[in-house]
């Protein structure tokens, strides 16, 4: 009999020795959640596990998530470069290096005679990982950086895709993609519960829970189905606090972010033909709200809670600092539109099929700019329309 996609998943990550957990660049909380509750699970197990998230700031990181030191940011290098000295004629007697002038010098010395470069070899060591588990990630230019920087490490290891996005490309060598799910966590339940359900302790059923509730903005997306219920009662039943992820979630905002939540929330505008939803954030806004732009952070899942329906959403806001200094633009989007896609139209190559952000002329004014960008995006959009 064939094995399951979630079987296979598991014989994968039995048979590596070392497991890359990586996500998406600009990761959302649910996203971080999954990969906490991956890193944790795979450590259960044995495993050795190391997780890479784009962009990672440990600052922004939520305070009921655990694993926050062990997330890293860059992936750093994946594999040595080696030197080989035959010395099988020849003993070594000495080595010692040196670094001058940005270039490393070695010495060896041989117990007689001499080497000739015909004793020496180079080549590179074994990839630190042999397994990739990619989280949220629809395809592999949305691991930004992780992508640009080592496309030849992600082409040649084996890549595990996990993933609830139906814009997913199914780029893995395995495919854990249910557009059933809810979340990426809500798929990660169902692989550790095939795997080894006793090993889900409180802090990853209290990461698993997290990662769905942040993601259906605490159950209240239509995509919610009595599976993803009956999960939310088990993992509550495995110790996974609740409140604790609620309290962190919206009970932690200060009076500032409110107050310029708000403001934003009032302006909402809205084309319902196009699912396009857009609000703006003058200067000013900043100041007598007393919020900085940190306050932007959950901004656009607030503004989705209030037009559900959106496949995008725009947020217009001017740079806060001593003195307004021009119009910056963040576009989110969901299937079947492409925040990069729709991006290009304004020569933005940057940011994900979720997210770009760019800023736009010096000294273009807010209402100006607003006009021109929702303008140019309803153009694209009914170009890109089914």
């Amino acid at each position: 009999m064939a094995l399951s996609q979630e079987q296979q998943a598991i014989e994968l990550i039995l048979r590596s020795k070392r497991v890359l957990i990586a996500a998406r660049q600009s990761a959302t909380t649910d996203v971080l959640a999954s990969v906490a509750a991956v890193l944790l699970y795979l450590n259960k197990c044995g495993k050795i596990a190391d997780a890479v998230v784009p962009g990672f700031n440990s600052d922004n990181y939520p305070s009921f998530l655990p694993a926050s030191d062990r997330i890293r940011p860059a992936l750093g290098a994946v594999r040595a470069f080696e030197i080989a000295l035959d010395v099988s004629a020849n003993p070594l007697e000495d080595l010692h290096y040196d670094i001058k002038d940005g270039k490393l010098l070695i010495t060896v010395v041989p117990s007689n005679g001499e080497w000739s470069p015909k004793d020496v070899a180079f080549r590179h060591g074994e990839d630190r990982y042999d397994l990739v588990l990619a989280v949220d990630c629809p395809d592999v230019h949305a691991l930004g950086e992780l992508f640009t920087d080592h496309a030849d490490f992600l082409y040649r290891t084996p890549i595990i895709n996990v993933d609830c996005d139906p814009g997913n490309e199914h780029w893995g060598q395995l495919n854990l993609v249910d557009l059933t799910a809810v979340s990426s966590s809500e798929i990660l339940y169902g692989l550790f519960s095939r795997w080894n359900r006793n090993l889900i302790d409180e802090d990853i059923a209290t990461a698993l829970l997290a990662g769905m509730i942040d993601k259906t903005q605490s159950f209240r997306t239509p995509n919610v189905t009595p599976k993803t219920l009956q999960i939310t009662s088990d993992l509550m039943a495995m110790g996974a606090r609740r409140e604790e992820i609620v309290h962190g979630l919206w009970r932690t905002r200060s009076v500032p972010v409110l107050r310029l939540w708000g403001r934003a929330l009032s302006r909402l505008e809205q084309d319902r033909e196009l699912g396009l939803v857009w609000t703006t954030l003058s200067h000013q806004d900043f100041i007598e709200a007393g919020a900085g732009e940190n306050a932007l952070d959950g901004i656009y899942k607030e503004l989705l809670t209030y037009a559900p329906e959106a496949k995008v959403v725009v947020l217009f806001h001017e740079m806060h600092g001593a003195a307004p200094s021009g119009a910056c633009v963040t576009i989110h989007a969901q299937p079947p539109f492409s925040a990069q896609e729709l991006g290009r139209s304004f020569g933005v190559n940057a940011g994900s099929r979720e997210k770009i952000e760019f800023c736009l002329a010096p000294n273009t004014a807010l209402n100006e700019g607003t006009n021109l960008v929702i303008t140019r995006l309803r153009e694209t959009m009914r170009a890109l329309k089914i």
